[in-house]
C-alpha cells in the first residue's frame, strides 16, 4: 500500500498539476472535502494554499498516514478525518470544494464519475468546484512486446498447457501498461468528454476509426485520459504527452494479434458501464475481413454460484459465513469487551469454525469491521 501512494506523492508532475488547479479553484478558507484522500497529499496541497479546512475521506489504513501527515505539517485543528467510503459518510457542512484523484488509466475506471456525482448532490455548495471537472478519453491501436504478453501470457511455451485455456479470460480484461510512444500505430482518437459537474448515463458508448501509421502487429487497444483539474489546467497520462503524469494506460486485448500496413483502417467501439467496472470492447480490421468482440464481464472467473447470486430475483438467506457474523455482532451490547466477546462466542459457539484459533480471528475481524 505504501509503494502505491508513493508513487503518487514522489509524482512531481501530478503535484504541479494539482497545484496549480487548487490555487485557482479554492477562495480564501475554503472548506475542502478530498475523496479517497489516501496519504492525503490532495488536502495537503489544499491546506497549504488557505483552505480553512478538509475533510479528508478513505476507507483504508492510508487514512491514518494522512492524519499523521496534517498533525507534523500543523494543520491537525484545520483537518477532519472520516474513515469509511464517501458514498456512505455525512458531512455536517456543504463545502466549497471537492477533490478527488480516482481517474485510473482510462479516465471513467476507478469509479471517480460516481463519486464526484454523488459528492456534487450531498457535499457540494451552490457554485463549489470539482477538481477534476472534465475527463475526455483518447483511445489507440498499440502492439508491442509487452502488450502481447499481457494479452497471450496464458499460452506462453512456458505454462503447461492444462492452463492454457485462460487465455481467453486474459484476453477479455483490462491491463495496465506503460506504453512507449513507438508501441502507438495509429494516431489517438478522441472518444468523448465526461463532463463532471454535470449528471451522466450509467451506460457510455463511442465509436473510433484508427488510421494505421506503420506496419506492425495490433495487439489490442489502449486507452488514457486527458483531464481539466481546472480552466486551462490539464493532466495526461499518454504515452505520447511531453510531461505526462506517471500512470500506466489501460490496455484492452483483442483474440489475436493482427498484423497491418500503414493506411489500414481499424474500427473500434467501446461500451462502459463504469458503475460496474464493465468495459465491452470491439475492433474490427477491415481489409483482413476480422472482427473481434471483447469484455471484462467475459473476463471475469465466475463459478454458478457466483452467476446465481447476481440473479436479482433470487430470494437470499444468510450462508455461513453471514450466519457467524450475526451471532458475534450480537454480542456487541456496549458493555463486553471485545476480549469477553471473543470468550463467549467460543464458548456458546464452538463449533463457528474448525479450530479455537479460526473462531478467535473471525471475531477481531468482524469486530474490527463491523464494530464502532
Amino acid at each position: 500500500m505504501l509503494d502505491e501512494h508513493l508513487g503518487y506523492v514522489a509524482d512531481a508532475t501530478r503535484l504541479e498539476l494539482f497545484k496549480s488547479a487548487v490555487a485557482a479553484s479554492l477562495p480564501p478558507g475554503a472548506v475542502v472535502a478530498d475523496l479517497g484522500c489516501g496519504s492525503g497529499i490532495l488536502g495537503l496541497l489544499c491546506l497549504q494554499a488557505g483552505a480553512g479546512k478538509i475533510y479528508a475521506i478513505d476507507d483504508s489504513a492510508m487514512l491514518e498516514v494522512a492524519r499523521e501527515t496534517f498533525e507534523r505539517a500543523g494543520y491537525g485543528e484545520r483537518a477532519v478525518c472520516l474513515r469509511g467510503k464517501s458514498g456512505r459518510i455525512e458531512l455536517p457542512e456543504r463545502v466549497d470544494a471537492v477533490v478527488c484523484d480516482h481517474v485510473g488509466y482510462f479516465g471513467f475506471d476507478y469509479g471517480v464519475i460516481e463519486f464526484l456525482a454523488d459528492a456534487r448532490r450531498r457535499f457540494l455548495k451552490p457554485g463549489g468546484k470539482l477538481i477534476p471537472a472534465k475527463l475526455r478519453l483518447l483511445a489507440a491501436a498499440v502492439g508491442s512486446a509487452k502488450c502481447a504478453e499481457l494479452a497471450g501470457g496464458w499460452r506462453a511455451e512456458a505454462v503447461p498447457a492444462e492452463f492454457h485455456w485462460l487465455d481467453g479470460h486474459a484476453r477479455n480484461s483490462k491491463h495496465a501498461v506503460s506504453l512507449a510512444c513507438e508501441d502507438v500505430l495509429a494516431d489517438p482518437a478522441v472518444l468523448g468528454e465526461i463532463d463532471l459537474q454535470a449528471d451522466n448515463p450509467e451506460f457510455l458508448s463511442w465509436n473510433a476509426e484508427l488510421r494505421i501509421g506503420r506496419d506492425g502487429t495490433v495487439d489490442g487497444l489502449a486507452g488514457w485520459f486527458e483531464c481539466a483539474l481546472a480552466e486551462g489546467v490539464w493532466m495526461t497520462n499518454s504515452p505520447l504527452a511531453d510531461n505526462p503524469i506517471r500512470r500506466p494506460q489501460a490496455f484492452l486485448p483483442i483474440g489475436e494479434a493482427m498484423p497491418v500496413r500503414r493506411g489500414d483502417s481499424v474500427k473500434a467501439a467501446i461500451m462502459v458501464r463504469p458503475a460496474d467496472h464493465l468495459i465491452a470492447w470491439n475492433v474490427e480490421f477491415p481489409a483482413a475481413g476480422r472482427r473481434f468482440s471483447q469484455s471484462t464481464w467475459q473476463g471475469q472467473l465466475l463459478s454458478p454460484e457466483d452467476l446465481l447470486r447476481a440473479n436479482p430475483e433470487r430470494v437470499p438467506q444468510p450462508g455461513r459465513e453471514g450466519h457467524a457474523r450475526a451471532a458475534v455482532l450480537a454480542y456487541c451490547d456496549g458493555r463486553r469487551s471485545a476480549r469477553e466477546i471473543e470468550q463467549a462466542v467460543l464458548r456458546d459457539h464452538p463449533g463457528l469454525y474448525p479450530t479455537a484459533a479460526e473462531i478467535s480471528r473471525f471475531v477481531f475481524q468482524v469486530l474490527g469491521r463491523d464494530a464502532e
